[in-house]
């Protein structure tokens, strides 16, 4: 048998013609338009919400303004008032609050469960675009004088279709984030051992999930009614707003708001630096707070509803899990230190407006505490658009504040601390400014002092609201302003730079495309990184 050698030359050519070239990633606009990366996903919904959220809180701030003497409709016309209004009411959900946490959600659940992607990643992308030119719908409809009491049958048509793609985009992001937390966790994070955020983010998601099918089921009988220009089931254009009504009052309007107790237990957790003892009641805290957030049943409302003992009963216990997750987080500092960050005030103004709201909620689920507006329905006093007022700026706060908090995997290096401490601080001052008036308008007011629009409330209290919506406005300015610094790149961003507990803290700034850049170390508790550093 012969023995031949093969020259090395040969052999590198060989090898430099076998092996496969490494595929390019996309730059530029191809990788934001292509991309299944959860992380750019989640920064194109966070960028989005804040630009059509300050339109909507322009809006909101012109009805406040308007409120001031409503009789003379200074701002916005007589004929054009009750549209742009529905608008307002609706932007503040599906253009803000929901946008803005589900982005965030997009970039961190990932992570924090320790997955190298979301799971059906081109689904997530579909649902940003899909939400994407849902919003542009739904502000065209407006346009072409469409939208509940819109004169153009083609407009209201648009606004009927543009809500149901809306409805479907968020269907399909909490479908990803959902099933992220539920199958894509490495072994030993068991669902009780997940981070609080992504746990609340889990219970939100099914509860969009339970609850908004029924509103997708409306949107189809509106439209088949309205196209079929019966009439039957809806009733004219300017019924299309009553009958999802029932989307902004308690107890629906809590699913907006449930990441706020997530967001509120894993920052005190981490600048506490302890184990949480009583995780398994934040836990169930959070769960039972999603469930008394269930408000389907309410889709076609009345009085003997209103005035059941299951609201009144939900409306009264939801104030007990967000007491039992508040004693959750204070038994941290028991065992742990305590650090000001801007986190721990972005996170403790959301719990305290959202505490605010269902205190408040509780309060109006009380037979005979409030009465009906002039004309109207129990349902439609003001002190409800309050409520809602509270749980929708929660989630604004919150949002807000998990982008600060989690900087360096949103973008390229940590958000300015100095401005990131102000801005909670008007935040909170706006949001109180903008709920309480029309709590004090819902009971003590007369008639249609009452009446849960620009047209009710006290005129000195409607100018309180003007500026408390003014400050909103500011304090989402003044956050922006200190998120600036995510946009440049530097080379010594800390990955860690609160001294984190769960995964997420792990994966260097920015995360990479599959997130982490070594093998994540055995999970063993609820904090890993506790764990790791207890072993070195």
């Amino acid at each position: 048998m012969a023995l031949t050698e093969t020259p090395p030359e040969t052999v590198d050519a060989a090898s430099a013609t076998d092996a496969s070239p490494t595929p390019s990633q996309p730059t530029g606009l191809a990788a934001v338009l292509g991309s299944g990366d959860h992380k750019v996903i989640g920064r194109l919904y966070i960028v989005s919400a804040l630009v059509l959220g300050l339109l909507v809180v322009g809006l909101g701030e012109g009805f406040a303004l308007e409120g001031i003497k409503p009789e003379t409709y200074d701002i916005y016309g007589l004929d054009s008032a009750f549209q742009l209004f529905t608008l307002a009411r609706i932007g503040t959900v599906f253009l803000l609050a929901l946008p803005l946490l589900i982005g965030l959600a997009m970039v961190v659940v990932p992570l924090q469960v320790g997955s190298r992607a979301i799971a059906f990643p081109r689904a997530a992308a579909a649902s940003y675009w899909g939400w994407l030119l849902g919003a542009a719908l739904l502000l065209g409809s407006y346009a072409i004088n469409g939208g509940p009491g819109g004169g153009s049958a083609e407009g209201v048509d648009l606004w009927i279709a543009s809500m149901g793609l809306l409805v479907l985009s968020v269907l399909l992001a909490a479908v990803s984030i959902a099933t992220t937390v539920i199958a894509l966790r490495p072994a030993g994070l068991y669902l009780a051992r997940v981070p609080l955020f992504s746990w609340s983010m889990l219970i939100a998601s099914i509860m969009w999930l339970l609850t908004l099918p029924v509103l997708f089921g409306l949107l189809v009988l509106m439209y088949v009614d309205h196209r079929l220009g019966d009439s039957v089931f809806v009733g004219s254009p300017a019924a299309l707003y009553p009958n999802i009504q029932w989307l902004f009052r308690n107890p629906q309007i809590y699913v907006v708001a449930i990441p706020v107790l997530g967001l509120l237990g894993d920052v005190l957790q981490t600048v506490s630096g302890a184990r949480m003892k009583l995780r398994g009641v934040a836990q169930a805290a959070i769960a039972a707070f999603g469930l008394l957030s269930f408000g389907a049943f309410l889709v076609a409302p009345s009085e003997a509803a209103l005035d059941s003992f299951l609201v009144i009963g939900m409306g009264l216990l939801a104030v007990l899990p967000l007491l039992a997750l508040a004693a959750s987080c204070a038994d941290l500092f028991r065992a742990g230190s305590f650090k000001l960050r801007a986190g721990v005030i972005y996170a403790v103004a959301a719990f305290l407006i959202l505490l605010l709201g269902v205190a408040a909620g509780a309060v109006g689920s009380i037979p005979d505490v409030l009465d009906a507006p002039k004309g109207g329905a129990l349902a439609d006093n003001i002190f409800f658009l309050g409520v809602s007022h509270a749980a929708i700026l929660a989630a604004v706060i919150a949002g807000l504040g998990g982008i600060h908090w989690w900087a360096t995997k949103v973008g390229r290096q940590p958000a300015s601390e100095g401005l990131g401490m102000l801005a909670p601080l008007v935040l909170l001052l706006g949001a109180a400014l903008t709920v309480i008036p029309d709590l004090i308008a819902g009971i003590a007011g007369d008639g249609l002092q009452r009446n849960a629009d620009f047209t009710g409330g006290y005129a000195g209290g409607n100018a309180a609201v003007a500026a408390g919506i003014a400050l909103v406005a500011l304090g989402v300015v003044i956050a922006v302003v200190s998120f600036l610094p995510l946009l440049k790149r530097r080379d010594d961003a800390p990955a860690d730079p609160w001294g984190g507990l769960t995964l997420e803290w792990l994966t260097p700034t920015p995360p990479p495309l599959d997130n982490f850049v070594a093998d994540l170390p055995v999970v063993t508790s609820a904090e890993p990184l506790i764990d790791q550093r207890e072993e070195t």
